[in-house]
């Protein structure tokens, strides 16, 4: 499953489309999924996502906006919300610390 959500990070990876490729109900999928991983479906997607985001970063290549709808997500205002959150710090001061 883990090998799926990351060939599928540019995608729509929802929780019931995880539980149908692992042939569970969505209750079942996420009990197991948050007792063997540590954390639930949604929010280990996300964090995979923010992960490609950083790497998106570090490169310099892409503009925001762009590496938010690479990530999947709603807009780069959302995007930056959900990097500040688990960074502390905006994408664009994470650009420019680690460039």
């Amino acid at each position: 499953m883990l090998a799926y959500i990351e060939d599928h990070l540019t995608e729509e990876i929802t929780v019931s489309n995880l539980a149908s490729i692992a042939c569970l109900s969505v209750f079942h999928f996420t009990r197991a999924f948050a007792a063997s991983i540590g954390a639930p479906p949604h929010s280990y997607v996300r964090e995979r996502r923010l992960e490609r985001a950083k790497k998106l970063l570090k490169t310099g290549k892409l503009s925001l906006s762009e590496i938010a709808l690479d990530c999947r997500f709603s807009s780069q205002s959302s995007f930056t919300r959900a990097f500040r959150r688990a960074t502390g710090a905006t994408p664009a001061n994470y650009k420019r610390a680690v460039r």
